[in-house]
């Protein structure tokens, strides 16, 4: 119990205590002076241990008789006002500790005291997630399935207790807290040395801001992974050096810049987040008239990829005003989208594609209906806020559903519990068509559908063979892990993906020379990411890669000699 629980129970109960060391002292006090007589007939008087033995059980209810000798009157009656004198002492002293125990002060206390103690006992990497919300719910899962450590603070009761209701909960040290404050950050562990990241994801993105800040003055070497979609924010993020910001918009906009461009490149992603496997059709987008209804942070996103592809579109929205450039080129209508008479206006009998992007799931799904009577023809793409309404815009049979709240999951997992395939990712997404093209047949003819992915570092517990020889001074080329421990001189099925070595990174490395640390990202099944596995770490299956022979084993030859 920390000194602070302590404190709260010796504080409540000083007058309860006082209570029953006044009721006792009297009570023995009295027990002494009354005289007594004993079996002879002579006067006594009781010691102060037999008064107190005997006013011990008789306070206490439980009652074994008198002692030593059987009293007189006077005794008695003395002892008749001690036993409603002293109970009623117990009976307010315990009610005062009932109190004290369902005290919501004291239970934050003694809470805090076991959260700080599980903390400080985590003795592997760890992220701190703060807030209990749907991202947040689907991200914690994915990163214990990694093998990293998770510590939950939300400043709510309720869904505190309502994640304790989970199997995973078990296994988390979770708080109710304020996340705005220092000393919760503190607690949390944001100093613990296995502390690797901090999950910020409020609505509220001036709070990840604070956050951000907070953390950069507690510990600068740990990063924080946030929600920003504001542009002042988002500079004020980045200037602090540790945060990695998330912008759903932007993030959703570069992919429909990607699938007017690079379908390919859409299903290496999907491949990487296991949304898809290879095989997945890759269509480019339509060209023709787009139709964006609702200009916030998402239709200014997307105006500036149609912009930039010159491609044709008008916005619908009532609520902003328009550049006078837009008014002059007919590029916006300030009107309700959902009224059939605008979508007219707007020109959907001849568009392409229809965006409902507003901030409203409803709105947009009426959009979408009243679109679809007016021109079934059309590729339409919706945005949805928030997954609690997934199973509608699911039966209104969209061809590209746009989730703020998946594409934060799938991303703050994919940051933390692999980051390696997140750098890949990263890297991928600016290569052009006829590359991500080339890279998805490459994997498809060489490795099927759904290769695996692995991840190899060079160190002395994920390589032991390889760090030796290249601590030794051996020039060990990357080409030696794609050898086939069958036939040295022959390949296996792996493909290198992704070479890091510090802050550089290479794509789809072949000849580069290994060196201590380096990180490397392969397409696999599963027998070429054994024989990787074996390379690395096995001397004996590194020598036989690197020499085509043997390596003997000195022990067992002398051994084998000493029978000869």
């Amino acid at each position: 119990m920390n000194n602070n629980a302590l404190w709260i129970i010796l504080q409540r109960l000083r007058t309860p205590l006082l209570v029953i060391i006044i009721t006792y002292s009297i009570a023995i006090l009295g027990m002494v002076l009354i005289p007594g007589l004993d079996d002879k007939g002579e006067i006594y008087h009781l010691s102060f241990f037999d008064a107190f033995y005997f006013i011990s059980y008789t306070a206490s209810t439980i009652g074994f008789g008198e002692t030593p000798y059987e009293f007189t009157y006077d005794q008695r009656m003395w002892v008749l006002i001690c036993i409603y004198l002293t109970v009623i002492g117990w009976f307010y002293a315990i009610g005062t500790l009932v109190s004290v125990l369902s005290d919501k002060m004291l239970r934050f206390e003694i809470m805090k005291g076991r959260f700080r103690k599980r903390v400080k006992a985590l003795d592997t990497n760890f992220i701190i997630i703060l807030g209990y919300n749907h991202i947040n719910s689907q991200v914690i899962p994915k990163l214990l399935n990694y093998g990293l450590e998770v510590v939950l603070v939300d400043i709510s009761e309720d869904k505190i207790n309502g994640f304790l209701l989970e199997d995973i909960s078990h296994s988390i040290p979770v708080m109710v807290a304020d996340a705005m404050l220092t000393e919760t950050l503190q607690d949390a562990g944001i100093h613990h040395k296995k502390c690797i990241a901090v999950v910020s994801h409020f609505y509220k993105e001036d709070k990840n801001l604070r956050i951000t800040i907070l953390t950069k003055f507690l510990n600068p070497n740990i990063k924080v992974i946030t929600k920003a979609t504001k542009r002042d924010t988002i500079t004020s993020l980045l200037d602090t050096d540790i945060a990695k910001v998330e912008n759903p918009f932007e993030i959703f906009a570069k992919r429909l810049d990607i699938a007017l461009t690079a379908p390919h490149i859409m299903i290496l992603e999907n491949w990487i987040y296991k949304n898809y496997d290879l095989t997945h059709e890759a269509t480019f987008l339509p060209q023709g008239k787009y139709i964006i209804c609702g200009y916030g942070r998402l239709g200014r996103a997307i105006k500036e990829k149609l912009d930039f592809h010159d491609i044709p579109y008008v916005i619908i929205d009532e609520s902003v005003m328009p550049t006078k450039k837009m008014i002059e080129h007919e590029l916006f209508i300030s009107a309700n989208a959902d009224d059939k008479e605008v979508l007219l206006e707007a020109g959907i009998e001849e568009a392409s594609v229809l965006i409902a992007g507003t901030q409203n799931d409803i709105d947009n799904i009426s959009i979408i209906l009243t679109a679809k009577k007016l021109n079934p023809k059309l590729y339409f793409i919706a945005r949805e806020n928030t997954m609690k309404e997934v199973s509608i815009f699911e039966a209104a049979n969209i061809d590209w559903l746009f989730m703020i709240e998946r594409i934060l999951i799938n991303k703050t997992s994919l940051q933390l519990a692999n980051p390696l395939k997140h750098t890949f990712l990263q890297k991928i997404i600016y290569k052009d068509e006829m590359w991500g093209n080339a890279l998805v047949n490459l994997l498809k003819s060489q490795l099927g559908n759904n290769p695996k992915l692995m991840n190899l570092t060079i160190t002395r517990q994920r390589a032991y063979a390889l760090y030796n020889k290249i601590e030794a001074g051996e020039r060990i080329h990357l080409d030696i892990l794609l050898k086939s421990l069958s036939d040295w001189t022959k390949y296996h099925k792996a493909i290198p993906l992704l070479l890091k070595r510090g802050k550089n990174e290479i794509l789809l490395p072949r000849d580069e020379i290994l060196k201590l640390g380096d990180q490397l990202l392969f397409a696999c099944d599963e027998e070429s990411k054994e024989e990787i596995e074996y390379i690395a770490s096995n001397m004996y299956d590194l020598h036989y890669i690197c020499t085509g022979e043997e390596k003997k084993n000195w022990a067992l030859n002398k051994f084998m000699n000493a029978f000869k």
